[in-house]
């Protein structure tokens, strides 16, 4: 668990890429959308049925209308009742076709972002702040996979108009006059309102992921900010954007107020006159009562076709080009370097830890600075100190989980940087005071991918002390996740049972003892030296006892390393035992 921020505010200076147009869109989509094209066609041939019944309905009502007033019932009413059952099992069929098209974009959208964004660099170092990047993925690609549905709504409103329009001109000349004079007076102010709503949105995207990146800098550096008694300040400026936030909601909210003041009037207007126009051509027997009620209901529909272009056709693509600039700018952004090529002879790993004139800042002063500090293989090493001095930022430099802005950190004489990440991943594990349970079973978040047998996966657990609860669960290692209450020193168990079975020669134990008693602490902690007696284990200690069982003590103070010596021999020192005192920051964060 990160104990401290990584440094603010030196991100690599970026511009999102100028909002894409339609065809730009849809070129970006097309590879993800693969192999579920045919689902897409099929929506469009739904649509396009939809759009022929709709049409229908109101000619059939008004054939079973006039027919009625001759006191019959002949086909007129059959072909409404065909159209308007169509219309219906349409309604049903139709969505779950559309989320077969859109599940395979988002899911291969969501991983290639995700994969992208390991790819840019690390925290402080890559294009996008963690708050920011999250947001893109999270948040704004979900919307892409509609775009092409939402493109289809536009053409199939299309087509309703066009059709309707068609109609009204087979029923009178007059009524299609009217219609065409509100259409073109609504597409006329609705475009000028597009322009308005896309700039807005992008607006909003913007000030919104800002927030939440203060909130998630915040979030992980908790124990500096309690500690530092800086959270008003955080809390001030984390809020900061609100304020505008709520601006350009407003903004938005009222460009799609206006533009559905400006459908819903010129709708009356022209259903008022067509009416009108309707009664009037009726009293001169130029018109039969079905024949004006089709008249009405056709010009309903062009209107609702209208709206429907523009409320859920054009005002969505433009906060669909809103979002799509933003996913583009993390795809288009260029890998922070390239990755070396792994070397298959990368055996024999003593373990050997060298940091190297180490400095790290971070936003207000330097989490660490000129560290030098030598961990010998075969060791364990407790990294003590007062919350913020740079316990957990330290030991995250030695797996690369941040990059030092001066100095290198070497393993057996190499920089991490000039190894590959799965030779890192091997060499360095991690084991976290809250460690992430992924996998569907008990089994799954010990193994991790790994192909391991089941025997190994037990002894990993029973050399932590995770069997005892394990072993009480209703399905042992085979329950599920959602089946498997669990404590947090448990979800520690789990974790340290994980790194257990990795075996790696550095293991570091970032605060994954704190949820443990003493005397189980202590015997895991044994457990996982005996494990592996050559493997070098660094261990950030908030207990005294803790830092007692290591070889050496690592102790940090402002952001230094003052002293590297067995616990027995700093304990004389005043201003290391008090290092150890109710640091309520501490305690409350563990």
């Amino acid at each position: 668990m990160p104990e401290e921020n990584g440094p603010k505010g030196k991100n690599i200076p970026r511009d999102d890429p100028p909002l894409p147009n339609i065809r730009e869109v849809m070129a970006f989509l097309r590879p993800y959308a693969r192999g579920a094209w045919h689902w897409f066609a099929l929506d469009a041939v739904f649509s396009l049925l939809a759009v022929a019944a709709g049409l229908a309905a109101p000619a059939f009502a008004a054939l079973a209308i006039d027919e009625a007033v001759d006191g019959r019932i002949g086909w007129g009413f059959q072909g409404l009742a065909v159209a308007m059952l169509a219309s219906v099992f349409i309604d049903i069929v139709a969505e779950p076709v559309r989320a077969r098209f859109r599940a395979p974009i988002e899911r291969r959208l969501t991983r290639g972002m995700v994969d992208h964004a390991l790819d840019l660099g690390l925290p402080g170092r890559r294009p996008f702040d963690d708050g920011d990047l999250q947001n893109r993925i999270r948040s704004e690609a979900a919307y892409l996979p509609r775009y092409p549905e939402t493109l289809l709504r536009i053409g199939t409103g299309f087509f309703t108009g066009a059709g309707s329009l068609a109609a009204l001109a087979y029923v009178h000349w007059a009524f299609v006059a009217v219609a065409l004079a509100g259409v073109g007076a609504v597409t006329v102010l609705m475009r000028r309102l597009w322009g308005a709503l896309t700039a807005g949105q992008t607006g909003f995207d913007e000030l919104n992921s800002r927030m939440v990146n203060a909130y998630t800098g915040a979030l992980a550096g908790r124990r500096t900010i309690r500690a530092a008694g800086t959270l008003e300040r955080e809390v001030e400026r984390i809020t900061t954007p609100l304020p505008a936030l709520a601006d350009k909601t407003r903004e938005i909210m009222e460009n799609f107020g206006r533009g559905a003041v400006l459908v819903t009037s010129a709708n009356h207007v022209v259903l008022t006159i067509t009416a009108v126009a309707g009664v009037l051509l009726l009293a001169s027997g130029s018109l039969s009562v079905g024949a004006l009620l089709a008249a009405i209901r056709y010009a309903q529909m062009t209107y609702a076709s209208v709206a429907g272009i523009f409320d859920n056709g054009w005002f969505q693509i433009a906060i669909f080009r809103a979002h799509a600039a933003r996913v583009l700018a993390v795809l288009q952004s260029p890998p922070a370097v390239a990755e070396p090529i792994s070397d298959a002879s990368d055996t024999g790993w003593p373990g050997e830890v060298r940091i190297e004139g180490v400095t790290l800042g971070g936003p207000e002063r330097d989490i660490l600075r000129r560290v030098d500090l030598l961990i010998p293989a075969g060791t364990t090493v407790a990294l003590v100190g007062r919350s913020g001095v740079g316990k957990t930022t330290l030991a995250g430099l030695i797996g690369r989980l941040q990059d030092p802005d001066l100095g290198v950190v070497r393993i057996d004489g190499t920089p991490v940087t000039e190894l590959p990440r799965d030779v890192l991943s091997r060499r360095v594990g991690y084991a976290f005071e809250r460690p992430a349970l992924v996998g569907d079973t008990v089994r799954d978040v010990i193994a991790m991918g790994a192909a391991v047998t089941d025997e190994a996966v037990r002894t990993a657990a029973r050399q932590v002390e995770a069997n005892v609860f394990i072993e009480r669960l209703p399905k042992g290692y085979d329950s599920p996740l959602d089946e498997a209450p669990m404590s947090g020193g448990e979800h520690q168990r789990l974790g340290l049972a994980r790194a257990a079975l990795r075996n790696t020669p550095i293991l570091i134990l970032d605060d994954a003892l704190s949820s443990l008693d003493v005397a189980t602490e202590a015997r895991v902690l044994a457990a996982l030296r005996r494990l592996g007696r050559s493997r070098t284990t660094v261990v950030i200690a908030h207990r005294a006892s803790t830092a007692a069982a290591a070889d050496l003590v690592a102790w940090l103070f402002k952001g230094e390393v003052r002293s590297v010596a067995p616990h027995a021999e700093l304990w004389r020192d005043p201003a290391y035992r008090d290092a150890f005192q109710g640091d309520p920051a501490e305690e409350n964060a563990s």
